[in-house]
């Protein structure tokens, strides 16, 4: 199993960049690869906010790195198996928390920033997240668009407790600009993981909550099958900006390739 990767970030409507996503690909063997991808938006209107997402992507790489050497280390490197990732991605988070969180005590700053992180392999999606910026399994033989990760805002939260019935109600997106977990939180909340299967042509679309604004899954089902690939990222983000989202935009289209 392999794949193609696209990314899109921009600043949008605002003045400067507080986006940041990251995606590699690690080779196991001739035959067996794990795709790594992630999605850090930082606390608009919070100190550093474009500081502490480059932190937290770049924290998690080292961390998820580390922690995956073992694997690649042996005379025949291995995929760790489905538990094991899954118990990787929760200690990787666990660690990125407490060194933003230090790294924010000691500098004295408010703030934070959302962290969407995803491993891709061995026809398996393993998804971990704090915070609000969504991720995507995009089935387009099925018509079917599901999220895969946790929204960790106040609108999602009252979405679900039934205080909010309209989406592109004006009380909705007030509520989505709170946040109720992130990276750097002082009463952060351990994320656990979400795992998966996955199948040819599949599509796993993460990004910021500025790339996806307002639009519903039948907006981006539709991207996903009429588009070329490479247009995707973009058609999403112009749509949604052209229903007036202001935010900065940032994404990661994993798309699944036959050999």
């Amino acid at each position: 199993m392999t794949g193609q990767i696209y990314s899109l970030i921009r600043k949008n409507g605002r003045a400067e960049n507080q986006d940041y996503l990251f995606y590699e690909k690690k080779k196991f063997n001739d035959n067996e690869e794990m795709t790594v991808f992630g999605v850090c938006d930082g606390m608009g209107g919070m100190e550093e906010g474009d500081r502490l997402s480059r932190l937290t992507a770049w924290t998690f790489g080292a961390y998820f790195s580390q922690k995956i050497v073992p694997f690649l280390a042996k005379d025949k490197a291995v995929v760790p198996e489905r538990e094991e990732i899954r118990q990787i991605l929760e200690r990787t988070v666990e660690s990125v928390q407490r060194t933003i969180a230090a790294y924010i005590k000691k500098h004295r700053i408010s703030g934070g920033s959302t962290l969407t992180a995803g491993v891709i392999c061995r026809n398996s999606l393993h998804v971990i997240n704090a915070g609000d910026s969504p991720c995507y399994l995009i089935d387009i033989t099925n018509d079917s668009v599901i999220l895969v990760s946790n929204v960790e805002n106040c609108a999602y939260e009252g979405l679900a407790k039934g205080i909010f019935t309209d989406k592109r109600s004006p009380e909705f997106e007030r509520a989505s600009c709170y946040l109720t977990n992130y990276i750097g939180a002082p009463d952060f909340k351990k994320p656990e993981t979400c795992s998966y299967q996955i199948f040819p042509g599949n599509q796993i679309l993460a990004g910021s909550d500025g790339l996806f604004g307002n639009l519903d899954e039948g907006e981006l089902l539709l991207a996903a099958k009429e588009l070329p690939e490479e247009k995707i990222l973009e058609r999403i983000a112009g749509k949604s900006a052209s229903m007036g989202e202001t935010d900065n935009q940032s994404g990661v289209l994993w798309i699944w390739k036959n050999r």
